[in-house]
């Protein structure tokens, strides 16, 4: 079968959906590296979908010899939805194959290796055994900052005189209310924590040269060096690892003999080698996982990369953008190939978006001096509508009023409109993009008020209101009620201090208390078990102390949730889709808290055969727990949960129920669409973070010289951050585009309404 036969195959005459010129010369890549610059809406999924079919019925056709297998075809996605996705489409078009050749069913599609990098790093280093990954434990993001917490020395013991100099070296990484050079203590343990992780994860993530550090002039640059080889030695003796160092030990596996064996292949049946190497929102590729890509695709040189710069948004993940704009220099440096040979594919037909919204956001990516700087961008023609969608209306307008709550007002009654005079069927097609969805008076909380006081409900996951959610305090308040029935210890931290405000975990046990509290008293059985719970323990820590035993295991946190369960108002809950995600998230939360090693503090090596869930009687204090458990219960968990906020768990397959109007982010956004989108928070301000200070650090110290990047200074990437932030939310409108401001915000002529006062004024239409 040759490709023209495989697109009449999927594609039949007569049928109104086929490939462009465009998207058909990228299937028809013959070999060697491939640059898809795919912008919005432009079918990319849809290619490399049937670019995966080329290679495996095409290329694989068993009349020929160049056969390329499915499990020697490595394809890698942002987002395991994405991965599922593409899965779902190369199912549904090989039927259409099958149906039409029958011959050709043999070929097994589940062999092909797709999914995240992450997840096809800890699969492949599991299935071929590798020295460097056994026995290991791969942690989530609570696991490595409950690890840094409690083992690195610079959180675990820190030093005032020391340690305060290191942090004013980094003082970016804390936000202004949280902690500044000038103040005389140092950080809190949960913020030096969260502020590590990131740290030592862009040492990993950025390849940087570990003894170049090392040797720094500035002594805490080179003591990051110390920190960073310390926490190395700790997740080896420890036998973790987190998703950065991940990556590492599979770059480090490709090259042993036997990952070798991998990416060449031995000529037998079950190890072909790879053949080729497709990546996914390329864009967002940091310089690990760049190297990953090339290691895999050195002995065929047959590496596709698709993205789209103007949608990078990923810089404070680590990703770095210029990846993808100087993919062509990559190919030099890692494969030898000339940049004027690599292939460059460029997809500019949108298919999702009105002609005006189309030429609004292509326009708006140019119109900045920053954005037309060289090296800003890879080099792309105009997008171009090729959509159905037509008509005369106003498809990009703004709307604006003297204050945010009478914008909101204003956007809640078109929304509103819309839906009382037919324009659109379901509240989910009208979609509101805000930098942050917080709904606190800066953010969305006015949309949310406005919105609900309209009689529209509205759907907004990622508000950091998990912990609000009733289930969630109750549950967490009934394991209070059991370990520390009295409040004994929660009375401890609250008079640790006299005189000072009482620690944030206190507020929020006591919020956890009177929740369950209210709940017991109306479900009688539940305030029964935790009482038998409450009396068990007395009973067992009084036996321990007469017989002079040591503390005496009583049960493990996970089976004390899982016994609440059994019990109202959790019985009632679970009927509630919503509400049983939410535990079992939580349960999940307590899960990775308990399988955490328990350090002895003599020795600061694991306690074996001790877990972290395992509930045991004091012998000091008659009826409660160890106080050492509790102290960690407070300490660790409540605190990490209260410190983090926590976004709400979201269905991967509903991007929003029925009924509701979504309230996103912007980078929620990414990659979906709606028939009408409103984009607010045009006041903000283009804003130098720790992402941008920890780039300008780590790129003096290169673990690769062949890949140092010119970058411009850090204002100006965060201006181009912005940029491209606004971008991707204005190309997700299908038939309508409304910016929300002020009159002052609208008129300032700054990112993100145009380059200057007039800008927006001549692109768009006031409602």
């Amino acid at each position: 079968m040759n490709i023209t036969q495989l697109l009449t195959i999927l594609y039949p005459p007569g049928q109104p959906r086929h490939l462009t010129a465009d998207q058909e010369a990228i299937v028809r890549h013959p070999h060697g590296p491939a640059w898809v610059l795919a912008g919005p809406g432009s079918g990319k999924t849809e290619v490399l979908t049937v670019f995966v079919l080329r290679l495996l019925y095409v290329d694989n056709d068993p009349i020929q010899t160049h056969c390329v297998p499915p499990d020697s075809i490595f394809v890698t996605t942002f987002t395991e939805k994405a991965a599922r996705n593409l899965e779902d489409r190369i199912a549904q078009k090989r039927a259409l194959i099958v149906a039409a050749q029958p011959q050709l069913a043999s070929i097994d599609t589940s062999k092909l290796r797709i999914g995240t990098l992450h997840a096809l790093c800890n699969d492949l280093l599991q299935e071929f055994r590798s020295q460097n990954y056994q026995n290991v434990r791969l942690m989530d993001d609570f696991e490595q900052k409950l690890f840094v917490r409690e083992h690195l020395s610079i959180v675990k013991s820190p030093s005032q005189s020391s340690d305060h100099a290191f942090w004013s070296q980094f003082s970016w990484l804390f936000g202004p209310q949280e902690w500044q050079p000038s103040y005389s203590n140092l950080p809190s343990k949960w913020k030096t924590t969260r502020a590590l992780v990131q740290l030592l994860g862009r040492v990993t993530e950025d390849r940087v040269s570990l003894p170049g550090l090392q040797a720094a002039s500035n002594p805490q640059i080179s003591r990051l060096a110390t920190l960073y080889q310390e926490y190395r030695g700790l997740l080896r003796t420890n036998y973790r690892c987190d998703f950065a160092i991940l990556q590492d030990r599979f770059l480090e596996f490709l090259g042993t003999a036997l990952g070798q064996s991998f990416v060449h292949g031995d000529g037998s049946t079950g190890k072909p080698g790879i053949r080729w190497v497709l990546v996914d929102e390329y864009q967002d590729t940091n310089l690990m996982q760049e190297a990953i890509y090339f290691a895999l695709a050195a002995p065929t040189r047959n590496l596709v990369v698709v993205g789209d710069d103007d949608q990078a948004m990923y810089r404070f993940r680590g990703g770095s953008v210029e990846c993808m704009v100087t993919f062509d220099h990559a190919c030099q440096a890692f494969l030898n190939v000339p940049k004027a040979s690599v292939a460059r594919y460029p997809l500019v037909a949108n298919f999702r978006s009105h002609p005006t919204i189309v030429q609004f956001f292509d326009n708006y990516i140019r119109a900045f001096p920053v954005m037309q700087a060289a090296g800003a961008r890879a080099p792309k023609p105009h997008i171009q509508a090729g959509s159905t969608i037509s008509g005369s209306y106003p498809a990009v307008a703004t709307l604006a009023g003297n204050t945010v709550p009478s914008v909101a007002t204003k956007f809640a009654d078109t929304v509103h409109g819309l839906l009382a005079n037919g324009i659109v069927r379901d509240a989910n097609q009208c979609c509101l993009l805000l930098k942050s969805t917080k709904e606190t008076p800066q953010n969305a909380g006015p949309y949310v008020t406005a919105l609900q006081a309209r009689g529209l409900n509205v759907y907004n996951p990622r508000n950091k209101a998990f912990l609000e959610q009733e289930e969630v305090q109750v549950l967490l308040g009934a394991l209070l009620a059991i370990v520390d029935p009295q409040q004994r210890y929660l009375d401890t931290i609250r008079n640790a201090n006299p005189g000072r405000n009482p620690a944030a975990v206190v507020d929020f046990a006591d919020t956890l208390n009177a929740a369950y509290a209210q709940s017991a008293t109306q479900c009688p059985p539940l305030l029964a078990y935790v009482q038998q719970c409450v009396s068990r323990v007395h009973n067992a820590a009084k036996a321990a102390a007469a017989g002079g035993r040591k503390p005496w295991f009583l049960c493990n946190l996970q089976e004390l949730a899982f016994y609440l369960f059994g019990h109202e108002p959790f019985l009632t809950w679970q009927q509630d889709p919503a509400r049983r995600v939410r535990l079992a998230r939580l349960t999940a939360l307590l899960e990775s808290y308990s399988s955490m090693p328990v350090v002895d503090p003599a020795t600061g090596q694991p306690r074996p055969g001790v877990s972290r869930g395992d509930l045991a009687a004091s012998t000091l204090n008659a009826g409660e727990v160890v106080e050492a458990w509790l102290n960690s219960f407070y300490h660790l968990f409540l605190t990490y949960l209260n410190d983090t906020g926590m976004d709400d768990e979201e269905d991967d397959e509903v991007i929003c129920p029925s009924g509701m109007v979504p309230v996103m982010t912007m980078h929620q956004s990414k990659g979906l669409e709606f028939p009408f989108v409103f984009v607010g928070h045009m006041g903000s301000p283009a804003e130098v973070g720790a992402a941008h200070h920890i780039e300008d650090m780590l790129a003096k110290y290169p673990g690769n010289p062949l890949r140092t990047f010119h970058r411009p200074p850090a204002q100006q990437r965060a201006d181009m951050d912005l940029i491209r932030q606004y971008y991707v939310a204005y190309s997700r409108a299908q038939y309508a585009l409304v910016l929300l401001g002020t009159t002052q915000q609208l008129g300032r002529g700054n990112i993100p309404g145009g380059p200057t006062r007039i800008w927006l004024r001549n692109h768009s239409l006031p409602i």
